[in-house]
């Protein structure tokens, strides 16, 4: 009995091997970075959502931060200057926030704000202090967010240290040009996932991007991409404005303006002669009316005449058909009645000869039943 059950034991034993491996295969996922700072306990997926919670909200923010310091300042320069801000700090926030490592994410974010607090008040200039304080302000409270992300993370409440890094990096690296051309933030992770207890692996770059972070990207892209565009084809507009051609042909265009009002100051000044302008083009308006007016009462006429003439026809045609209808309708009604009563005279004639052998026959059945009956009267007596 022994060997006859030794292959079932190693079926059992096969199976459940590959049920602990499909078990250990459904943990949740768990980025390389995320260990070697501190909760480990945290999963890729859910980093992620809210990492890409916050590439939603803080795109949003910024647009709204940029339109307001543009429009209550009431500068075209600096509109212009926040329009170029925009344009590029929305793409990269979103760059940055979509990183296929939540937590590399959240420390690019993280530099691009302490970059990007630098960055805003020497790109507005002519703005006030109270606006730019107030920009200030508004990046400040999403750096805040970032820190209590990053709370989370390391379950540290006290994150002054890593603040400190980051603003001294953003501070070593700061903007001076497209946003496109800022330095990577691999140096600063490496430096902060060494202090908090292991370094950056290529394990962690090598995660690669879920269909829900795709989704959650094409959503973003969906409502932002429209916008962005709008906002290149407005840079685009104004730096064709700003071309030495164009400017040419703003200058020309203004000696063109100055020409007309110079001819239109002659023209208020010549009355007498725009009076009979006026009164010439009037009177050949008129006689042009008229003589429209004439033409078209012709015409009218013309045609009523035509429509009654082609109105009689058409009667006189209609009566002489309704008159020859009526005709042939009276020979066709005499005709039957003809044929009616040829057909009729030999059918009277029939029935009058039998109602006569008719009569005939009664007359010559009463006489013999009279006869019968007096011939039994006589018997009988």
């Amino acid at each position: 009995m022994a060997p006859a059950l030794f292959p079932v034991r190693v079926v059992t034993v096969v199976l459940l091997s590959v049920l602990c491996g499909g078990c250990a295969s459904l943990e949740p996922q768990r980025s390389e970075l995320t260990t070697r700072v501190g909760r480990s306990d945290l999963s890729v997926a859910v980093m992620r959502t809210r990492v890409r919670d916050l590439a939603r909200r803080f795109s949003g923010l910024i647009e709204a931060l940029a339109d307001d310091l543009a429009v209550r300042s009431g500068s075209p320069h600096v509109a212009s200057a926040m329009l170029r801000f925009k344009a590029n700090a929305v793409p990269a926030v979103q760059s940055s926030l979509f990183q296929p490592d939540p937590l590399a994410a959240l420390i690019d974010t993280w530099a691009l704000l302490a970059q990007l607090e630098d960055y805003l008040p020497r790109n507005a200039e002519g703005a006030s202090p109270e606006l730019l304080a107030h920009a200030h302000d508004s990046l400040v409270a999403l750096e805040s967010e970032l820190e209590a992300e990053w709370r989370e993370v390391t379950g540290r409440e006290d994150v002054t240290q890593t603040r400190e890094k980051v603003h001294a990096w953003a501070a070593a690296h700061p903007l001076t040009g497209p946003l496109v051309t800022r330095v990577s933030t691999t140096a600063l992770l490496a430096s902060l996932t060494d202090a908090t207890g292991g370094g950056l692996r290529s394990t962690a770059a090598g995660l690669v991007e879920d269909t829900r972070d795709l989704t959650a990207r094409v959503d973003l892209y969906a409502t932002s991409l429209p916008r962005q565009a709008r906002w290149q084809a407005e840079l685009v507009a104004t730096d064709a404005l700003r071309a030495p051609t164009v400017q040419a042909a703003l200058a020309e265009l203004g000696r063109t303006v100055d020409l007309l009002d110079r001819v239109g100051a002659i023209a208020a000044n010549s009355p007498a002669l725009i009076e009979r302008e006026r009164r010439a083009a009037l009177d050949a308006l008129h006689a042009e009316r008229l003589g429209l007016q004439e033409f078209v009462t012709g015409e009218r006429q013309a045609v009523l005449a035509d429509v009654g003439r082609e109105r009689q026809a058409v009667v006189d045609a209609l009566h002489a058909e309704r008159v020859a209808t009526l005709q042939q309708l009276d020979g066709l009604a005499r005709g039957w009645v003809d044929h009616a009563f040829d057909r009729l005279g030999p059918l009277v004639d029939r029935v009058f000869l039998w109602l006569t052998l008719l009569a005939v026959l009664l007359g010559v059945g009463g006489l013999l039943g009279g006869l019968l009956l007096t011939r039994a009267w006589r018997r009988a007596r």
